[in-house]
Parts: structure tokens; sequence; C-alpha cells
């Protein structure tokens, strides 16, 4: 087997303990861009480490989980760019996984990870929902590559302009409008208002918009309560009452009209 090959039974790494981080940002030709943001659902503990760190050394930033109900739980509270599954998973398996996200309509990309490498198995997997196959064991380059592929399939297709309550984005150009009247925002209040307007009807706590935020390493929820106040301060004059309105122990979320 080749020794850069992830096999069924990785070897013991030695990494730090794992928390989900402020997301990171890398610099590319063009300007500032954020480091996708990737969920991982792998019920070995070596093999799931050792992805990990394939993929944080690829530029990727990751949240980890154990099992489907924790990959569930997670979506619930964080938008991620991709969602990697281990196909046999015990308790909840990643066709449970996929078949609940695709009931709530997340369309976010979703890659399967298996030791069954039969064609039914494939074609089960893709008509749930999936959009991608990769078969036990794999070279850690094609794992990156695959992710990378599905991230420029998903942007490709993503509108550059977003809309929701009197609030119009312009991601590319990086320009908000509120009310029709142009607003001039941090990098981090239009990362904020970007996840509320993309998902208008949806509560996020503090860490998981941290998570979306090109927040420095370490740093804390009380971030995200500085930039949610600086955003409603900027849009004050603009708005009636509160864009971003608290949902008290929860976090965050775009006020409804």
């Amino acid at each position: 087997m080749n020794d850069g090959r992830i096999a069924l039974q990785e070897r013991s790494l030695a990494l730090n303990p794992r928390k989900p981080l402020a997301k990171q940002a890398k610099r590319q030709s063009g300007g500032l861009v954020l480091a996708d943001l990737v969920l991982l659902a792998e019920d070995d503990d070596l093999l799931r480490a050792a992805i990990v760190a394939h993929l944080r050394a690829a530029g990727f930033q990751t949240v980890d989980v154990p099992d489907g109900a924790q990959a569930l739980d997670a979506v619930r509270v964080t938008d991620f760019d991709l969602i990697v599954l281990d196909r046999r998973m015990d308790g909840l398996d990643g066709i449970g996984v996929l078949k609940a996200l695709r009931a709530r309509n997340v369309q976010t990309p979703v890659m399967f990870l298996t030791a069954a490498g039969s064609l039914d198995e494939r074609v089960r997997g893709l008509d749930a929902g999936a959009d991608d196959y990769l078969a036990k064991p794999f070279e850690p380059a094609e794992l990156v590559a695959r992710a990378r592929a599905l991230l420029r399939r998903r942007a490709a297709l993503a509108s550059d302009v977003i809309e929701a309550r009197g609030v119009r984005l312009d991601r590319r150009a990086k320009r908000a409008f509120i009310n029709n009247a142009e607003v001039d925002l941090t990098a981090q209040e239009f990362e904020l208002l970007e996840t509320f307007v993309g998902h208008p009807d949806k509560a996020f706590t503090r860490e998981a918009l941290l998570l979306r935020m090109s927040a420095a390493d370490g740093a804390s929820p009380s971030a995200v309560e500085h930039a949610v106040s600086r955003l409603r301060r900027k849009v004050s004059d603009l708005c009636s009452v509160d864009l971003v309105e608290t949902i008290r122990g929860i976090g965050y979320r775009l006020r409804r009209d």
C-alpha cells in the first residue's frame, strides 16, 4: 500500500484536541477570500484525525464529528461549504444523514467516503442526493482535489447577488445596499450580513457565526457581539427597526417582516 494513502487502519497521529476555529482568511489574487468550511462525519477516530490533518494542510477549515446525529446537529447551527460523510456509521448512517439534509432543503455539496465500492452501493448514495463518492482507501491528494472540484461547481452555480428583507448584497463586488441605499461595511460586517441574508429564517449561535467570520484564531464569541453591534449602528439610519434581532438563548438572525 502507498505510504501516503489513507487506509482503513490509519496510524495514530499526534494531533492536539480539535475545536471549531474562527474561519480563517487566505490571500488570493483579487483580494481576501475565506477558507472553505468542511464538515466531516467519520466514526473511525484515527481516520477522522488523518482526514482533518490533510484537509487543514490543504487550506480548508474543518469541523469533525464521530456520528450522523452530531453531523445533523452541526448543520443546524452552522452553514458549511462542503459535507463529507462516512457511508457506514453506527446509528444514523451517511444515507440517513443525507436524506435528512435534503428533506430540509440543505443543498450543501455532500461527498461520501466508503469501504463499500460496489456499483450498487455508489448508485444508492448518488440517488439519495450525494454529489460525489470516494472509496477507501484513497490518496489524500484525490480527496482534496474532489473537494475543490465540488466547491468550484457550487461557486459557479451561486448567484453573485442575494436579497432578503430590504437587503441586497453583491457578493462579487462586496457591496451592500439597505433599502436601496449603499452602506460601507468592513469585511467582517459583510460576512455576517451575507450569512444572515443567505439564510433569512435561520437563527445562528455566536459560535456558528464566528466560524463564518475572518476573525483571528482564538477569537471569542464576544467578537461576534461587537461585530453585530457595529453592523446595527451602521444601518440604523436606514431601518426603522434593528436589522439583526437577538434570539434569547440562541444568538442572532435577520429580523422577520
